[in-house]
Parts: C-alpha cells; structure tokens; sequence
C-alpha cells in the first residue's frame, strides 16, 4: 500500500491497480511508471519531482502540478501538452445492457474515433470497449482509455440529443471496476456540461499532459 495520499485523485488509483512501477515515494511525493500506457505519473513536492524527472528520458508526464508542468513546458523535453480537467462518479448497480462490438462494429469505431482496427480488436478483447444497441442496431460506444480513464464516447450523428450519451454512460458505471474516472480538455465545453449533467463531480485537479508522441 502506498505512503502517499492519493484519495482524491483517481488517476494514481487507476495507475496503481494496473502494470505499474513506482519510481520514487515518500509520503509527500509519488512518481509512478504506467508501463500499459509507457507513461509518467508524477505527484507531490516541485522540487522533488523536477529532480527526479529530468534525469530520465521520458515520452510521456502527467501530473496535476502546475509549477511541473511549467518547468519542462518551458525546456524542450516536450513537443506537446494538453490540460485536463478530471472529474469522477460513483459506480451503479444493476446488469449492464452494454455488449462487446463485433467484427464490424469494431471496423466502424475505429473509423470514427480514428485509430486502428487492431487497436479497438485489443480493447474488445480486454473488455475495454462497449456499444449501446437500439433495435439491434449500435448506435452509441464507450471505451476505457489506455490510463483508466472513461473516453471513446461517441454516438452516430442521427441519434445525437436523444440522450445516448448519457445511457451508455449510466450503463459503464454498471460493470466498470477500479476508479471511474475521466480527463476532459478543459476548453470542452459541451463534453465538460454533459459530464455535469449527467452527476460527474469535478476535483479541484487539472491534469497537465507532457508528451512528444500521442498514444
């Protein structure tokens, strides 16, 4: 069990429930490897992870530490960045009317959410990917991102504000194991009001990404 106090943030849950190696800890700072995801978790004291971080060659930084993230966005170890917002949600009971997409399906969201077929092939295969039916037919799908996180969500634009969003969602939260957790890009403001409506709590967290290549 770990000395740092992660009980507000999802994201080192998640991490540390999955193929995972801790770098350094002590009881104010945490810097985790997630291998799944070839990504560096780092949370706690500035000085502390900047000297930790900067002596490994690293692709890819998440934290929630803003002097972090304006230390190596300021070097040139990064390309890219993004800011998160994370927010959570309570798991729900009852059975899922959730189904794994078939050969098809799995064609169909790689197309649409634009990665690959053998991608998605993966997800399917680790229970990482669902679609919500009507009539037989699938018309909305959600998928579990490579570091825990809710993500995939999509729907086909002849069924968009009719709610599926929001009951495909509800219907994750049936089965889905570990923190349900999401990272939303923080000027996403019609994702950020759909996570609102739909009983997601907002952390006082961002979450900064560092990267120099996409997942």
């Amino acid at each position: 069990m770990t000395k740092f106090n992660a009980r507000n943030m999802p994201h080192i849950k998640a991490t540390l429930k999955s193929d995972n190696k801790i770098i350094y800890e002590d009881n104010d700072t945490l810097i985790i490897y997630n291998s799944k995801a070839d990504t560096y978790i780092a949370e706690g004291i500035t000085d502390t992870i900047i000297d930790k971080i900067k002596k490994l060659k690293i692709e890819r930084l998440e934290t929630s530490n803003k002097e972090v993230f304006d230390y190596f966005h300021a070097t040139e170890n990064f390309k890219y960045h993004q800011i998160c917002l994370q927010c959570y949600h309570k798991p729900s009971k009852g059975e899922a009317k959730l189904d794994l997409p078939n050969l098809e399906e799995v064609r169909w969201i790689a197309k649409t959410y634009g990665t690959s077929v053998s991608n998605i092939a993966t997800m399917r295969e680790n229970n990482e990917i669902f679609v919500y039916r009507e009539n037989g037919e699938a018309v909305s799908y959600v998928g579990i991102h490579i570091d825990g996180s809710v993500g995939f969500l999509y729907t086909k634009p002849e069924y968009r504000k009719q709610g599926y969003a929001t009951k495909i969602e509800d219907e994750l939260f049936k089965i889905r194991k570990g923190p349900i957790f999401s990272q939303i890009l923080e000027d996403n403001e019609a994702s950020v009001a759909m996570h609102k409506k739909n009983d997601w709590k907002f952390n006082r967290y961002k979450i900064y990404w560092l990267f120099n290549k996409s997942f």
